[in-house]
Parts: C-alpha cells; structure tokens; sequence
C-alpha cells in the first residue's frame, strides 16, 4: 500500500529537477532544491524498498537502504522481481508513469518562461 506515496514522491523528484532545468538552471534557492530533489527519487526508492521489506518479513543485510540508494537501478527491479515475480511489471510500470508524468508536468509548466528568452 506504500507505492502511491511513493509513487507520488518520485512524480515530485522528477518534476523539480526536470523544471530546474527547462527553467534554464538558474542559481541560487533554485538550485538547492532542484539537488534536494535529486536526492529524493533514490531516498524514496530505498525508503519504499526497506519498508517493504519490513512488512514482508524479510531479513535484509545491515546496510541494505544504502545499497538501494546509490544502486537502485540495478538493485530495485532486482528486489521487485524476487519478492513479486511477474507482478514487478506493475510496480516498475507504476515508476515509469509517475516519471513521465513528472517531466510532462515540468514540460507544461517551463514551456511559458522558455518563450520569455
């Protein structure tokens, strides 16, 4: 029951750092909030993963959230694929629209100040 709030915070992730730069990267306050948010799509991700974890009931290695963290392209789908099997393709689907509704959100909303250039 956690992938919509998960879900919801990697649309937040993309959205941020995909607006900061159709905004044409402008510095400042900007600027640290866009790197904040690149930093919540993988804490989201490992967030998600050891909290599923935990409700599975299965042992995870000590470390295992910053595992997820710097390698969640490779480790997650790796993680969804053993704990679901087939049902993965959902929850990676789930993903992949909230990323893409992040960067067409970021597209609709940048679109009026990249005509101001």
């Amino acid at each position: 029951m956690k992938e919509p709030f998960a879900a919801v915070a990697i649309f937040c992730a993309t959205a941020a750092s995909e607006l900061h730069k159709f905004m044409g990267a402008p510095n400042g306050l900007p600027a640290i909030l866009a790197l904040v948010a690149g930093y919540l799509l993988p804490a989201s991700i490992a967030l998600w993963t050891v909290a599923d974890a935990q409700e599975r009931g299965r042992s995870m290695s000590y470390d295992f959230g910053s595992f997820i963290f710097f390698l969640w392209p490779l480790l997650a789908p790796i993680y969804l694929f053993q704990t679901r099997g087939v049902r993965a393709f959902g929850t990676i689907g789930l993903f992949f629209c909230a990323s893409f509704a992040g960067i067409a959100f970021a597209m609709l909303m940048g679109y009026p100040a990249s005509l101001q250039r």
